[in-house]
């Protein structure tokens, strides 16, 4: 009994809380919470089912694979799945195609996102273990079976999706291809890159393994093949929505920036460590990490660059809270690496300068570490915060009254305080706990020297940011008549949309507006974005406006009030 219920409080706790994730969500949207519920429960139904389906095809066309063992469970498990699955399948497709057809409202945009991407994800799985067995001169029935059913899940359900295609499945599937291409771009460019360091180094190689080779390659190819279709076909030339924003900037900037940056790290902290630090051995065994070094590198550098490109692409004249997002998450990479580099070097100079111990030995290689962590970040963190600086001299009241500053210099100053604080606690601690302990000595020093280092410059960084947040309130214009407002023709717009709630919030509070918002219930359309609600309103001088959210696009409507 006590076994049941341990297994069953887990269940009704995941329950419990997806339940009431679907009933706030329902509220907040302005939906019925029993429809919402319904079709929840109906494309969850609908999703199982084709899981089951496909597992149970798949699980019996392997029986012909040698390497399956096949036995009377396996084969029982197997056929259960089709025999029940399939027409319990067809029954419940069947009924939601009838109810969709006749106007019910039912959407399956979710589950058609998940299914698709579920079986993209196993489908893609399946041919990259059968392309590289091929590669090794076998033909393994089992991965092939994996990759022909689930392709053809897959197919059906991306076929599906065409009529209603949904940003979010694109951007998934979009990311899904570029973290595939990344990291086995990495692999397959560390494998070339060992090769020509071996030559290079002098290292004899008795046998060259061509696996560490082909398997990555035809991860890569299908990866490539992922990101074509999803990003280069749909995604790229989609509408640029915060959604797809977000993906460039956070997927693809920040992405490829943070790997770029670890690569560049590790090569400039190889080559000091080498004439600075304690190495260990010859140079050979010393840069054994170069390949993989110069691999993150290139694959970051491109990917950051080309997304970088693309963000900026296209864009207005003018400064947009886009290009602000854009510099103040650089900044904030840069900022990160520089504190974490700045305490490291107060950390690893107090370990140099102090007396080695047995818990606490001499090592001059991590101060190289910490040197090197603080000269990657800061000219990141330079470059961009003072070009940020320079762009609000030259226009303070649009850059002082952005969101994304504001967000920004409030972030670093309140988790920077509170990060200092953490670290004060405890410096104190382990500064008593010596004290009360063994005594002051070398070994309290060195106890707190990481919170003594994180105090020193989080603290630091938090009180300039809050200095520079202060210098904007001084100089931000006044709320009432200093807020950014369309003409002033303007006077009252109308939202039709879905799930767009708070940008109607947000619009009321940010233009000189009256804002009515209505919720779609039919299903159509897609949330507005609150830039392109303000672009409309900058392009539209009439008095009164409609703006219709609809699958074709936005409709913009001017009628009398």
């Amino acid at each position: 009994m006590e076994i049941v219920l341990a297994a069953l409080f887990p269940i009704l706790l995941l329950g419990g809380a997806f339940f009431g994730l679907i009933v706030l969500l329902a509220r907040r949207s302005g939906r019925d919470i029993g429809a919402t519920l319904r079709r929840f429960f109906q494309q969850g139904m609908l999703l199982a089912l084709v899981i089951l389906v496909a597992t149970g095809v798949t699980g019996l066309l392997s029986v012909a694979d040698p390497d399956v063992v096949a036995g009377p469970g396996y084969l029982a498990f197997m056929l259960s799945c089709v025999i029940v699955g399939a027409p319990a399948l067809l029954l419940v497709a069947r009924r939601e195609r009838r109810r969709a057809g006749g106007g019910s409202g039912f959407s399956g945009g979710g589950y058609l996102v998940l299914a698709e991407l579920i079986s993209l994800v196993t489908a893609a799985t399946g041919l990259s273990l059968w392309a590289g067995s091929l590669l090794e001169g076998r033909f393994d029935i089992a991965p092939a079976s994996v990759m022909l059913v689930w392709g053809a899940v897959w197919a059906a359900h991306h076929r599906m999706g065409q009529a209603d295609r949904r940003q979010q499945g694109v951007l998934a599937g979009s990311l899904i291809g570029l973290v595939t291409v990344s990291v086995f771009g990495v692999l397959v460019l560390e494998w070339v890159f060992e090769r020509a360091y071996d030559v290079v180094a002098g290292a004899v190689m008795l046998v060259r393994d061509a696996g560490g080779f082909q398997q990555p390659l035809v991860e890569l190819v299908v990866g490539t093949a992922i990101w074509l279709r999803y990003w280069a076909m749909l995604g790229q030339h989609g509408e640029r929505t915060t959604l797809w924003r977000a993906y460039v900037l956070l997927a693809g900037v920040v992405g490829g920036l943070f790997t770029a940056l670890a690569g560049v790290w590790n090569l400039a902290y190889l080559t000091l460590d080498w004439w600075f630090g304690s190495p260990i051995g010859p140079a050979g065994p010393h840069f054994r990490e170069l390949p993989m070094t110069l691999a993150l590198i290139i694959v970051g550098g491109v990917v950051w660059r080309y997304h970088d490109t693309v963000m900026r692409s296209h864009r207005p004249g003018k400064r947009t809270e886009v290009d602000r997002a854009h510099d103040y998450t650089v900044a904030g990479v840069g900022l990160v690496a520089t504190v974490g580099g700045a305490a490291a070097v107060i950390a690893a100079t107090v370990q140099v300068l102090t007396p080695a111990t047995v818990l606490y030995p001499s090592d001059r290689s991590e101060f190289v570490a910490a040197v090197t962590v603080l000269l990657v970040g800061a000219p990141l963190w330079w470059r961009h915060w003072t070009r940020i600086q320079r762009i609000r001299s030259a226009d303070p009241s649009s850059e002082v009254a952005s969101p994304t500053r504001r967000i920004y210099l409030i972030a670093l100053f309140g988790l920077g305080g509170v990060v200092a604080l953490v670290s004060l606690l405890v410096l104190v601690y382990r500064a008593l706990e010596q004290v009360l302990g063994p005594g002051a000595g070398v070994g309290t020093v060195l106890a707190i020297r990481w919170p003594l280092a994180l105090v020193c410059t989080v603290g630091l960084t938090a009180a300039y940011h809050r200095t520079v947040r202060r210098t904007d309130l001084l100089e931000a214009p006044d709320p009432e008549t200093g807020r950014e407002a369309p003409p002033a023709a303007v006077r009252s717009v109308t939202l039709v949309a879905r799930d767009s709630g708070p940008v109607a919030e947000a619009l009321a509070e940010q233009a000189a507006v009256r804002v009515r918002y209505l919720e779609r219930t039919d299903g159509q359309g897609r949330p507005l974005a609150l830039e392109e609600v303000l672009e409309a309103l900058q392009d539209h001088p009439e008095s009164h406006l409609l703006i219709v959210s609809g699958e074709d696009g936005v409709r913009i409507i001017p009628h009398e009030g």
